[in-house]
């Protein structure tokens, strides 16, 4: 009767350990995978709507899901959320909206220093394309979520 008792804890034992696994390994209660869920929207319409405010919504995505992410991504999020602060930090300096800079008459008001500052934020941030390529294909290995 002992024996038949722990093969039956035994065998519940491993049930639990192989549903806790399965589940994690889905992104159950992963803090980096719900934090992709949590701003899917905002990591799917990634650079569809050209506006500050767009923009600084995407940031705050960024921000969060860099604080939960994984040592096999965390750099890039990181990376890329440096970029992106850069970005709207320029463009606050500059006093200018992001879809202004559409506008000829409206960024050409902006004093040289202004346009190098913001050429620069611009150029830094397109350069992490291999950084947002790596992270977003982190969340398709971890978490099982492919993005747009």
């Amino acid at each position: 009767m002992t024996t038949h008792l722990t093969t039956r804890g035994a065998a519940a034992l491993v049930t639990a350990v192989v549903a806790l696994t399965v589940l994690t390994g889905c992104g159950g209660d992963d803090p980096y995978c719900a934090a992709v869920k949590e701003h899917r929207s905002a990591l799917d319409s990634f650079g569809k709507k050209v506006t500050s405010k767009a923009f600084e919504s995407d940031v705050k995505a960024v921000q969060a899901i860099t604080s939960t992410a994984p040592d096999s991504s965390k750099d890039d999020w990181a990376a890329v959320g440096a970029a992106m602060e850069k970005v709207t930090d320029a463009q606050e300096e500059a006093g200018i909206k992001l879809e202004d800079m559409t506008d000829p008459a409206k960024y050409g008001e902006l004093d040289s220093d202004a346009l190098a500052s913001l050429n620069k934020a611009y150029e830094g941030f397109n350069d992490t394309s291999k950084q947002r390529k790596a992270a977003f294909e982190d969340v398709q290995s971890v978490c099982d979520i492919t993005l747009r």
